[in-house]
C-alpha cells in the first residue's frame, strides 16, 4: 500500500487505524470532523500534532498518547515552551469554529442524521479532495511521510 486516507468519524476506530499505520509504516492522511462547519475555504492541513479547532482530532491525539504510547509534551507542572515533535501524520481540518447548536425545528441544508450540528456535503467533499490532493502531492514529489509511532 502506498498511502492511506482515513475519513472515519469514530475516535476509537480512527485511533486504531492511525496506530496500525504507524506500526506498519504506512503513510496516512487523516480527516477531522466536518460537523457544524459551512465554509470550505477554511479547510487546511498540517501535522496531526498541530491540528486545532477540531474536537475529533484533539480527542484522537489524547487517545493516541494515552492508549498507544505516542509522544506527548513535557510532564505535568513543567512549562511547555517547545514545539511538539511532529508525528508525520497529515491531518485535514478546518480552522472555522464549529457552529452553535441548530434549532431542531428549523429546516436547512445541513443533514440532521449527523447529530444536532449536521454536515454540509460541499464541506465534507472538500475535506476528501484536500486529503486526496495531499496524497497525490506526496506521491508525485516522492515525499511519503512514514508516521512516527510510539517511542
Amino acid at each position: 500500500m502506498t498511502a492511506l486516507i482515513d475519513a472515519i468519524d469514530g475516535q476509537h476506530e480512527k485511533c486504531a487505524l492511525i496506530a496500525a499505520c504507524a506500526k506498519l509504516k504506512i503513510p496516512i492522511v487523516t480527516v477531522g470532523g466536518a460537523a457544524g462547519r459551512v465554509d470550505p475555504t477554511k479547510i487546511i492541513y498540517d501535522d496531526l500534532t498541530k491540528a486545532h479547532d477540531d474536537r475529533l482530532l484533539g480527542r484522537c491525539r489524547k487517545v493516541l498518547r494515552q492508549s498507544y504510547g505516542f509522544d506527548k509534551g513535557p510532564p505535568n507542572n513543567v512549562k511547555n515552551n517547545h514545539r511538539p515533535k511532529k508525528w508525520n501524520i497529515t491531518a485535514v481540518f478546518s480552522s472555522e469554529k464549529q457552529k452553535a447548536r441548530v434549532d431542531k425545528k428549523s429546516s436547512g441544508s445541513l443533514r440532521t442524521c449527523d447529530g444536532y450540528m449536521g454536515t454540509a456535503c460541499f464541506v465534507t467533499g472538500t475535506y476528501g479532495f484536500v486529503a486526496a490532493s495531499e496524497v497525490v502531492r506526496m506521491i508525485a514529489e516522492d515525499d511519503l511521510q512514514v508516521p512516527l509511532g510510539p517511542s
